[in-house]
């Protein structure tokens, strides 16, 4: 049988290998760099195992849960219970268990107005967490209600500033000015849906399973997918043994959407579709000291506007020796490309403000995402069904991502199933009707 060929390895990539595999179909995944599980990748580094992007999961996530029984993976740690935020040059909690009628340090730092509008987004969010997806009708309803404004312009000053910068600096790696309430809705629905937890001895296990016996061709990076007509034809990879030509007449690019718009040729609606969802670049810095850096019940801080920090967390609730410091957001990004060192004495210095670091690095990696994170678009579901109308277009040609379902991992595993589902339906209703 003639196989699959995957663009990318990330979780999109490794999860519709997994899909196909299922159903006896065999897959060929490219993969430009050296490792496998994208942007939520954990890289093995001087005895530790450093988890460089998302690394948490929801026990409400059927696919990721369904696959952690399926792997074995059994021993689980809980997330940290809450944040605290940097409002007026004081750090305040918010803890995820409590309404806000019962946090009242948070209520007084945001005033009446805004504890009063986070308390209504909050409850509206948890009201429909089960039916906030891309994929029900419901997130339409809340485009259709809340995206007419970026974020900032919805709430009051002080609670943009603060939880609601949280949400959007988590979410999308963005500043509240640079995106829509749709996508914080679907962030804040989460508070309400199971328990979140971390894989004991980190994600890389889950990636590692995921991964195992399939073929991963490393080092191969696809530059374009290549048309016949109106039917994918082959791929131009370049890699060890110089650019060639790979014959493939099915294909799904599980790359971020800024990628794949490069690599092939979209109907013109589909192309205006694409430009409209931003990704937001971000850098990841890993550091392990030789004492606790986190103290006083704080696992987790949200950095205010202006500082090169978005957000900092222990790396584990039982290790607040090591820190993960996330540089994002607009001030980052005036910085994000210069050497290692400045970046991390920068985040250290950033961090110490708000909590002093006494003790002595030992260990440390720096990851940047320079493609950045998902921040979507406004009316998002409308760009969707563009991007997806464009692609049905091409025979032979699927999508997965972390622009389609959400850019959580159960997201990306959605976006992965149901890409192999329209592919094997549409391949049935051709023989049919041949």
């Amino acid at each position: 049988m003639e196989p699959v060929h995957i663009i990318g390895a990330g979780i999109s990539g490794l999860g519709a290998a997994h899909y196909l595999a299922a159903r006896g179909i065999p897959a060929i995944i490219h993969e430009a760099g050296q490792g496998h599980g994208g942007r939520a990748a954990a890289i093995r580094h001087d005895g530790h195992m450093f988890e460089i992007g998302g690394k948490n999961f929801s026990t409400a996530w059927p696919r990721f849960t369904a696959l952690l029984r399926d792997f074995g993976l059994t021993e689980f740690e809980p997330q940290h219970p809450g944040f605290h935020i940097v409002m007026a040059d004081r750090l305040v909690a918010l803890e995820k268990s409590k309404t806000l009628t019962g946090d009242l340090r948070l209520a007084s730092a945001i005033g009446l107005r805004g504890a009063l509008q986070l308390r209504s987004f909050l409850a509206e969010a948890r009201s429909k967490a089960e039916a906030l997806n891309y994929t029900a009708g419901l997130i339409e309803e809340i485009e259709r209600d809340w995206d007419h404004m970026t974020i900032d312009r919805h709430f009051t000053k002080s609670l943009v500033e603060g939880p609601m910068r949280l949400f959007s600096i988590i979410m999308g790696g963005a500043e509240p000015s640079e995106l829509y309430p749709s996508l914080l809705m679907l962030f804040a629905s989460g508070f309400g849906k199971g328990q979140h937890r971390a894989i004991k001895g980190g994600v890389g296990q889950f990636h590692d399973a995921l991964a195992a016996g399939k073929t991963i061709r490393h080092g191969s990076a696809v530059r374009r997918i290549h048309l016949s007509g109106n039917a994918v034809a082959g791929l131009e990879i370049a890699d060890a043994d110089g650019v060639h030509q790979v014959p493939a007449s099915r294909v799904i690019s599980a790359v971020p959407l800024h990628v794949l718009r490069q690599m092939v040729d979209l109907p013109a609606y589909a192309r205006v579709a694409a430009a409209s969802v931003r990704y937001f670049p971000l850098a990841m810095v890993n550091a392990v000291y030789d004492a606790p850096v986190f103290r006083d019940g704080v696992h987790s801080i949200m950095f205010e506007p202006g500082s090169i920090l978005g957000h900092c967390s222990a790396n584990r609730l039982h290790q607040p020796h090591h820190a993960r410091f996330t540089l994002s957001g607009k001030a980052a990004r005036d910085v994000l490309d210069r050497p290692d060192d400045w970046l991390v004495g920068a985040a250290e210095r950033a961090f110490s403000a708000r909590m002093p670091i006494a003790a002595n690095r030992t260990s440390l990696h720096v990851a940047r995402h320079t493609g950045g994170i998902c921040g979507y678009a406004p009316y998002f579901t409308r760009v969707k069904r563009d991007l997806l109308r464009g692609v049905a277009g091409i025979g032979g040609l699927e999508i997965a991502g972390d622009y389609l379902e959400g850019h959580t991992m159960e997201g990306c595993l959605t976006s992965a199933a149901l890409a192999v589902e329209r592919m094997l339906h549409t391949e049935t209703a051709a023989r049919l009707a041949a």
